[in-house]
């Protein structure tokens, strides 16, 4: 280190003590300030606590006083001495009170005066008291004094006055609290901007002075360290020439040099094969003289000798420059050993020279990369080298000369004669020779010209590198120009979808509550025009699905999920799907399966059916008569043919490529005739080729068409193979006899599962996630009232005799169904059949029969669910409905309102005894109730509410009373409290399980305290329905009440219908419930409140993730969140990974919204810790199914 990089060792110390002895003083001025503060603090705490307890007992106060007054009332009103106790024992606790609340005031003059108007009042209200009380106990006459309103008077200035005091120590509270804030939050910002500013001068001074300091060190370090390497390589540099040259001491021929020097290099440098050439003078060429690590066939595979500029050998000496190769190609020489073989890395090829000639080449292989030291240690010897070829072969040719004239001398005599003899010969020949050298000379220079042209043409060959590699740049610019393009095109989609979909979101919700007229205040026109609103914003939803689709298609972002397909269960689901759109247009629609076709094929199913929803939505939409029809066949090379055919308006020759481009139609006029986007057959097009298949059509104007969805049997080796070849071609399709037009109408909407509306119209559209069921609703189809299902066995449905006496069998055993028809004819009924659940709640909807026999087991749905459906529809739960299973189902039966239930096998007289209560239930007009209830107004409330003009209500008040009445009279349905005075609810239901004549009897238990579990489940044995009292269990017991007596919901009082439809609005699987709605947007939030509360659930709401997590924290217990993604300050996605990081919120159900419908939001979501997932527009049905669904699961 040189004097000018001395460090001063004062100046060194001079930093150390600042940065010791400024930090202590810091350190003491925070203590003192926050001693200070800690002080202040603490005074303000006792102040705070002084109005705490001024409050709290001025509050105790008020209840004395007001407990006071409610006791003398209660004597008042009832003469009993002992609600005078409050009375009596609050007045010296209040007088007590009073003091010691003056001495905590003693403070503030005004509130001890306050007080003291308090206590007078209170005296007056005393005395006033003492009147009534005297008065009551003489039985004189107060009431005329309680009515003046005298002591109301004295009471309420209490109230006021004590209201006032609560005021002033309030404001005083408040007042101090925000004295100490403001005063904290000055005095720490101060200190804190102090303290700050102190560090950061100290850190910026200490900082600039160490860094002065390092860097000195550095440099010195640095400089040694150079030093030190620089010193070594000379080192290593001379040491290599020494053992180079004492390696070569003592070999006398060329190849024992070579050998050595060969050896050496290998040795020094990690070498892995080694190759040294001499030139040969007399013949101008390279000679191979040694190898190193050469394997037998690698030393016969290469060459020995070379030209001058021939090869790189030839082209290093020529050129004098040394050759660097570098990624060697495997074939290029082999390192062998014992264990095995493998190619070099590098290549170094370096001519050596002597006296400024090249004399030779020696070429080096490594199997490791070549560094600047091992180039400059072959340059630094590379003259030795020479030196030492020179003196072998100077050598060689010494030994040569030697013995050459040896035998000359051994051999003069004899040829002396020939000597003189072939001088002439000799001289003859030294002309040829001198001919030779001037061709090798003239051959030289042709070779030199050859060299110069191959430069030339390798310089040009380097250019055209340069001018490929510039447009390849070019290319992959523009290839990335290109994919920046199409993912701003995705983004902007993606965003202009949320913009879209976020206020048709609320469009379609506040739709759907209008469609559905809850209120009923809406007028049948005005019904119509929120049906009409809603069908549009629904067709702008499959428009923005559409483009989405296509979008994703162009921007190749379409996965393909490769699975097992059933053609039954594909052909099954399109059939349901079109099956109402068919009938509605009177077309006929067919679905086959030729002979031959697998069962399964490998592919998308989810891509197949969409394809094949496109191509049917578009022959029923251009097909106004005669029929479609789709079937599937095998066909040639591996591949399954798939037709979609009718007898449509056709397409003409010069449209059949055109309807394959995007927003392009068949008819595509101002004024055409058929609606649609003109996307659908854009998609499935591409979709077809993903899949490695192809769409071909074949039409004829006004006869039809036929679309012909070709499709590989195994979809996952079609693609693999199509990676090196075309995907194979299907064979070409034939002209059909009929077919359909297609306009591209777009992929129509997915309608999986729909429900019958409360009016009776036509079905609405559900459509549940994942596959999850929306409830008891889900899975089942029914079209309109008119379209009657035809049932599998001969019935009375177009042949009704029997007025009012039609019994409806739904029923999958066609035997059994027989049995039951003729039971029923003999017990003179109609009957009509039904043998699955979608067609037995169409027929019961459409002829509303007198009673339903139900099966259990039904091929599509429950019978169960069909119970519970037909019980929640206002116009069919007053039909009495026997269950018919080969499963005991009856308590749950029972519980949803079957009116009995039979186990299979069951012999006919059952049956019989069965259809004959069902006749004996529909000949009761007059229904009869029990009413167990010991509270005199609430037994007469109940009366009241559950009175009809066809119900009779007994109401009785004891446990005896009730068991004598049931001995006596048949009841259809008892309603009972747990606490009687002479028993409880539990011996009564017990009693009735005990008896069998009352074993089915409904009882419904209306009690007004909370259950624990032990207690519910306990009495879930005997009772059909526990309500606990409260705001709307009157009408739940009304509910419950008709659902029993099987009361037809029109004929009830005006009044009683308006509380069965407030009571069905709400569910039970809401009730009760909170769910936290984070969403950011105002008309999402006023729409999804208009669908959740009515159903009784409690809405939370948070306009953030922030607010979420805030609500979590510190809200009520939720019991499931709606998490909207697209939130300001912080985003769903993250919310919900902070929410799953909790393990209070682990298995919390959260359900996710987004209007940003892109391929991956839903695996993002699920990834974050989202349970579910529904995309905006949001179905109003789905998204209460997915409600319903994780909160019964809760």
């Amino acid at each position: 280190m040189t004097a000018s990089q001395a460090v001063d060792q004062n100046r060194f110390r001079s930093i150390i003590r600042r940065n010791i002895a400024l930090p202590l003083g810091v350190g003491l001025v925070t203590m003192a300030v926050f001693v200070g503060l800690i002080a202040y603090l603490v005074s303000t705490m006792n102040w705070a606590e002084h109005s705490e307890r001024v409050i709290g007992q001025a509050n105790e106060m008020l209840r004395l006083a007001v407990d006071r007054e409610s006791s003398m009332r209660g004597f008042l009103i009832t003469g009993d001495e002992s609600f005078l106790t409050p009375y009596e024992e609050g007045g010296p606790r209040f007088k007590t009170q009073i003091e010691a609340l003056q001495e905590l005031v003693s403070d503030n003059p005004p509130q001890v005066e306050k007080l003291k108007q308090i206590e007078a009042i209170q005296q007056r209200w005393s005395v006033y008291a003492e009147q009534m009380i005297d008065a009551r106990r003489r039985n004189q006459d107060f009431e005329s004094a309680v009515a003046s309103g005298r002591g109301k008077i004295e009471f309420d200035e209490t109230r006021r006055e004590f209201g006032d005091f609560l005021d002033v120590e309030l404001r005083l509270r408040q007042e101090r609290a925000e004295a100490t804030r403001r005063v904290t939050t000055t005095l720490v910002s101060v200190f804190l901007l102090f303290s700050l500013s102190v560090s950061g001068l100290l850190a910026w001074m200490g900082r600039r002075e160490l860094m002065s300091l390092s860097s000195t060190y550095d440099n010195a370090l640095r400089q040694q360290a150079e030093q030190t390497e620089m010193l070594q390589e000379q080192v290593w540099l001379r040491s290599g020439q020494r053992l180079l040259a004492e390696k070569v001491v003592g070999q006398a021929t060329p190849p024992l040099v070579g050998r050595a020097m060969l050896d050496f290099l290998a040795q020094y440098l990690d070498a892995a094969v080694a190759a040294l050439y001499v030139r040969d003078k007399r013949h101008g060429t390279l000679r191979r003289i040694a190898t190193y690590g050469f394997s037998r066939e690698s030393e016969q595979a290469t060459a020995r000798n070379f030209e001058e500029g021939e090869t790189l050998i030839g082209q290093a000496a020529a050129a004098r420059r040394t050759l660097v190769l570098r990624d060697v190609p495997e074939n290029y020489v082999q390192v062998v050993s014992a264990t095995g073989k493998s190619a070099p890395k590098n290549l170094l090829i370096m001519p050596i020279e002597n006296d400024g000639e090249v004399n030779g080449v020696v070429e080096l292989g490594f199997v490791r990369e070549l560094t600047p030291r091992d180039q400059e240690f072959m340059e630094l010897i590379a003259s030795s080298m020479g030196d030492f070829v020179e003196a072998a072969l100077y050598r060689e040719r010494l030994q040569d000369a030697l013995a050459e004239t040896q035998q000359l001398n051994e051999e003069l005599q004899v040829q002396q004669e020939e000597l003189r003899v072939s001088n002439e010969g000799l001289e003859e020949r030294g002309r040829a020779l001198m001919e030779s050298q001037t061709r090798l000379e003239a051959q030289q220079a042709e070779l030199e010209q050859t060299n110069v042209q191959l430069e030339e043409y390798a310089q040009r060959l380097e250019r055209q590198k340069s001018d490929l590699l510039r447009a390849q740049d070019d290319l992959a610019a523009n290839a990335a120009r290109l994919e920046q393009s199409s993912r701003y095109k995705s983004e902007f989609l993606a965003n202009m979808s949320h913009e879209l979909r976020t206020p048709l979101n609320s469009s379609l919700i506040l739709a759907k509550l209008l469609q559905q007229n809850r209120a009923g205040n809406l007028t049948e026109e005005q019904v119509r025009y929120a049906e009409t609103i809603h069908a549009s914003n629904s067709d702008l939803l499959v428009l923005i699905n559409d483009i989405l689709d296509l979008s994703k298609v162009e921007a190749g972002q379409v996965t393909v999920e490769l699975e097992t397909v059933s053609i039954d269960a594909t052909l099954q689901a399109l059939e349901e799907m079109f099956k109402p759109m068919a009938a509605a247009r009177q077309l006929r629609l067919a679905f086959e399966r030729l002979p031959g076709t697998p069962d399964t094929f490998i592919s998308d199913g989810q891509r197949v059916t969409q394809i094949l929803r496109n191509l049917l939505s578009n022959a029923v939409k251009f097909t106004e008569h005669g029929e479609v029809a789709l079937s599937v066949a095998p066909a040639e090379g591996g591949m399954l043919r798939i037709d979609v055919r009718d007898s449509g308006i056709g397409i003409a020759p010069d449209k059949l490529d055109m309807i394959f481009e995007a927003f392009q139609q068949a008819d595509g006029s101002t004024s055409r005739q058929y609606g649609g986007s003109g996307l659908g057959l854009s998609i499935s097009r591409e979709f077809s080729r993903l899949l490695g298949g192809r769409i071909t059509v074949a039409s004829e104007v006004g006869k039809g068409s036929v679309f012909t969805l070709w499709l590989p049997l195994d979809a996952e080796a079609a693609l693999s193979a199509s990676e090196g070849a075309a995907a194979p071609t299907p064979p070409s399709a034939p002209v059909p006899a009929q077919a359909s037009a297609r306009g591209a109408a777009g992929s129509m909407a997915e309608p999986l599962l729909t429900r019958p509306s409360s009016s009776g119209g036509a079905a609405t559209v559900i459509t549940p996630a994942n596959g999850l069921t929306s409830g008891p609703t889900s899975g089942l189809t029914t079209g309109n009232a008119s379209e009657t299902p035809i049932g599998p066995i001969a019935d009375d449905r177009d042949n009704r005799t029997r007025a009012g006496r039609l019994i409806v069998a739904v029923e999958d055993d066609v035997a059994f169904a027989e049995i039951l028809r003729d039971l029923t004819h003999e017990l003179d009924f109609d009957f009509v059949h039904a043998s699955d659940a979608a067609s037995g709640l169409a027929l019961v909807r459409d002829m509303r029969p007198a009673a339903v026999l139900l099966d259990v087991g039904l091929p599509d749905r429950s019978g169960l669910t069909v119970l519970e459906w037909l019980k929640n529809d206002p116009l069919t739960r007053h039909i009495p409905i026997h269950i018919v299973s080969a499963t005991d189902h009856a308590d749950k039966a029972l519980h949803l309102g079957a009116i009995g239930y039979t186990l299979k096998p069951t012999a006919r007289s059952t049956m019989e005894a069965a259809i004959r209560r069902l006749e004996a239930r529909l000949q009761q007009r007059l229904k009869r109730v029990l009413v167990i209830e010991d509270d005199t107004p609430m037994r007469e409330s109940i009366r009241a509410l559950l009175q009809s003009e066809n119900t009779e209500i007994v109401a009785v008040a004891t446990l005896a009373e009730a068991l004598d009445y049931l001995a006596k009279v048949t009841f259809d349905c008892v309603v009972t409290d747990l606490a009687l005075p002479d028993g409880t609810g539990y011996d009564l239901l017990e009693r009735l399980a005990a008896n069998t004549a009352h074993v089915s009897l409904p009882v419904i238990v209306y009690t007004g305290r909370m259950l624990s579990d032990e207690e519910e489940h306990r009495l879930r044995r005997y009772s059909k329905s526990i309500i606990i009292k409260g705001a709307k269990s009157p009408e739940r017991l009304l509910d419950e009440v008709t659902l029993f007596l099987h009361s037809v919901e029109s004929s009830l009082a005006p009044e009683q219908q308006r509380m069965l439809r407030t009571v069905r609005q709400r569910d039970n699987a809401f009730e009760g419930r909170t769910i936290l709605l984070a969403e950011d947007d105002v008309r999402n939030i006023f729409a999804l409140s208009h669908v959740l509360e009515p159903l009784g659930a409690k809405l939370q709401i948070a306009r953030n993730g922030r607010e979420a997590l805030d609500a979590l924290e510190n809200g009520p217990e939720v019991h499931l969140i709606l998490m909207d993604i697209m939130m300001p300050e912080m985003d769903g996605l993250t919310a919900m990974g902070e929410i799953r990081r909790n393990p209070r919120f682990a298995h919390l159900p959260i359900i996710a919204l987004t209007a940003k419908a892109m391929a991956n939001d839903r695996t993002r979501c699920l990834e974050a810790g989202a349970d579910d997932y529904v995309s905006k527009p949001i179905d109003v049905d789905k998204l209460v199914a997915l409600c319903r669904v994780w909160l019964r699961q809760r």
